[in-house]
């Protein structure tokens, strides 16, 4: 009966014409130059190592990159005793691309993750750092995604 479920599930996104988003991102590679970083240093590193990691230097298409980083940690509920239980991380980040033909484009991209507070303050400190890289990645994901867009002449 399993057999036959998978097999009807891999027909069925087969034939509707399913594709993942991403599923060319890494095909048509760019050459991103991280020129000047302003604020928070955490995330600018993570961005940027994201974006090193992804950009080929070979590539004749070439982007000078600009970016500001906003980090935010707002508690959002404490408990009775006044200890935060939960809290927002905030990321927002605002990237100047200079385009190949002289203009410059602005991408802002704003990511929230909710946590829980973890009593254990090691195991809470590497759980944000993970939540932290994960936004780096999707940030860098997105700002791929709009560069694609942009018209190479």
């Amino acid at each position: 009966m399993k057999k036959i479920i998978s097999i009807f599930l891999l027909f069925f996104l087969i034939s509707c014409g399913f594709s993942p988003v991403y599923k060319n991102i890494g095909s048509s590679k760019y050459n991103l130059i991280v020129n000047k970083m302003t604020g928070n240093l955490t995330i600018n590193n993570l961005i940027k190592n994201q974006i090193n990691t992804y950009s080929d230097k070979k590539s004749e298409k070439k982007y000078n990159i600009d970016f500001n980083t906003e980090f935010k940690k707002t508690i959002i509920t404490k408990n009775s005793s006044g200890v935060a239980t939960n809290y927002e991380l905030y990321v927002k980040t605002t990237f100047s691309v200079l385009v190949p033909n002289g203009s410059v484009e602005e991408f802002v991209f704003t990511e929230k993750f909710n946590v829980k507070n973890i009593s254990d303050a090691i195991e809470q400190r590497n759980y944000e750092n993970i939540i932290k890289e994960n936004i780096a990645s999707s940030i860098k994901d997105k700002l791929i995604s709009k560069i694609a867009n942009i018209k190479w002449s």
